[in-house]
């Protein structure tokens, strides 16, 4: 399959109309790591760069380029961090409660759980005013509930425990990476 932003819609769709439809048909053939990331992830990524390049670009009024690369330069760092801090942590976390640990699951479970976010902060990178709608991010956290129970099996009742426990841990690594790239930005300009 190769790359294209219509596979990335209707894959965004079905994750956010339906996801659990969409975690089913996910179950059957995973996507794999290349793909994950060179036809949704860096895509993505690269849509809310620009946006928040431009949203702070043309918000300032004397059209500072330097800062709109900064912002555009934090929100890159902090996807990639998440990414790879919430798919070790989601994987490592296996372990613990008790199913097997399974690299493959982990980063499909993180990458789609964060569509949300990438969805809001490019509305939200282009039109900053909108920061209300950031709440809206929080869909994710239902997403990876819906993913986890279809893709992942625990003994002993425990999926439940890790699904809630592994949601809190990804919670605070984006909101800790959040507020200190924030304030590394802010001390720099």
């Amino acid at each position: 399959m190769e790359f294209s932003f219509s596979n990335i819609i209707n894959n965004s769709k079905e994750l956010l109309v339906n996801p659990k439809s969409f975690w089913i048909s996910k179950k059957e053939v995973l996507d794999s790591h290349g793909k994950l990331l060179s036809q949704f992830f860096i895509p993505l990524l690269f849509v809310v760069t620009v946006a928040v390049f431009l949203g702070e670009f043309f918000r300032s009024t004397h059209f500072y380029v330097g800062f709109a690369l900064l912002k555009s330069a934090r929100v890159i760092v902090l996807f990639l961090l998440q990414y790879f801090l919430a798919t070790f942590f989601t994987t490592e976390l296996m372990k613990t409660f008790g199913a097997t640990k399974n690299i493959e699951v982990a980063r499909n479970l993180v990458i789609y759980s964060l569509t949300p976010f990438f969805l809001v902060s490019a509305l939200t990178g282009l039109l900053p005013f909108l920061y209300v709608i950031d709440v809206l991010g929080f869909y994710c956290f239902y997403i990876f509930w819906i993913g986890a129970k279809e893709l992942l099996v625990f003994p002993d009742n425990k999926q439940s425990s890790y699904i809630l426990l592994t949601i809190v841990v990804n919670f605070f690594v984006f909101s800790f990476l959040s507020i200190t790239l924030s304030k590394l930005l802010s001390a720099y300009y």
